[in-house]
């Protein structure tokens, strides 16, 4: 793969399109723009009096975007920012209200496949983990710093890792001697847990998910950004949300669910989530774990 083209493939496209069901001149905010991918269907559907909004923490990922997207670039406007902070960003351009909302949580395949940015165990590099890597804690931080408590309790509930205990015992032992700061110091002492190749992929798996969400403090973010995204959202607008753990899925879940009960204004789309179909898993094994979920505004 050329590190000056990265290849993403965006999930659940079809069904993207199909449920926020644009238009011609329909404006849609897209608080993960990643590097474009929904975005260039999106904007085939809305055409030249349309308005694309693109947010994302990532200054590579928005620098490639607007690349991709460079024929588009009248109806598109981009934002370095989280897509909890969409709200108040449009507001200060005097945007009150838009048509679509679409959010697909999932890693950017440039996030899986640039090794300095920690993301995979399969890779030697720093712990970083972060999404925007001006700020904020990174992974290294987490491990050196945080107590045995914290630490079980983050591979548990972020990453339901039945080992947590013992890894996180294992990590505050290790530190003492020497501070963790690449990606394979955490993958030693979960090979001394595991030991064969596939289980110890299987818990790395789990516990770096842990960690990523931790450092970048996912689920507390979508928590407090769905009703504010939801806000935003005109009289027959939609909003999408793709998942990728069980923990998102259930805070989009409730939060629509809550929407709905509190305006009979707006309506769930999905009663059961959307998954990809086989031929997409084929094409596309990354996509694996997405649920999409849409709401619809009267």
């Amino acid at each position: 793969m050329s590190q000056n083209k990265p290849v993403h493939v965006p999930v659940l496209l079809k069904e993207v399109v199909n449920y926020l069901a644009l238009l011609p001149g329909r404006s849609v905010v897209d608080g993960t723009l990643g590097l474009g991918g929904h975005a260039l269907s999106c904007l085939k559907e809305i055409g030249v009096k349309g308005k694309y909004y693109g947010f994302d923490l990532d200054e590579n990922n928005l620098k490639i975007a607007k690349k991709r997207l460079q024929l588009f670039s009248s109806e598109c406007q981009f934002f370095q920012d989280s897509f909890v902070h969409c709200h108040d960003r449009l507001q200060e351009l005097g945007i009150t209200a838009v048509d679509a909302i679409l959010l697909d949580l999932g890693l950017s395949s440039p996030h899986v496949d640039d090794a300095s940015r920690g993301f995979s165990f399969q890779k030697k590099a720093p712990l970083d983990m972060r999404f925007d890597r001006s700020k904020g804690l990174t992974a290294a931080h987490v491990l050196n710093n945080y107590t045995e408590y914290d630490l079980k309790t983050i591979f548990y509930r972020y990453g339901e890792e039945k080992y947590a205990p013992k890894l996180a015992r294992m990590i505050v032992a290790r530190r003492r001697e020497k501070a963790l700061g690449i990606t394979e110091d955490l993958m030693n002492l979960i090979q001394e847990i595991m030991r064969s190749p596939k289980d110890q992929n299987r818990m790395a798996s789990r516990v770096f998910q842990a960690l990523r969400i931790e450092v970048n403090d996912e689920l507390n973010v979508l928590r407090e950004a769905i009703p504010s995204l939801l806000s935003l959202l005109k009289s027959g607008g939609r909003m999408v949300v793709i998942s990728y753990h069980s923990l998102e899925d259930r805070i989009v879940k409730q939060g629509f669910k809550q929407a709905a009960l509190n305006d009979c204004d707006y309506q769930i789309l999905t009663k059961k989530p959307i998954v990809p179909s086989e031929a997409e898993l084929q094409k596309n094994p990354r996509s694996r774990s997405a649920k999409l979920r849409a709401i619809f505004k009267s």
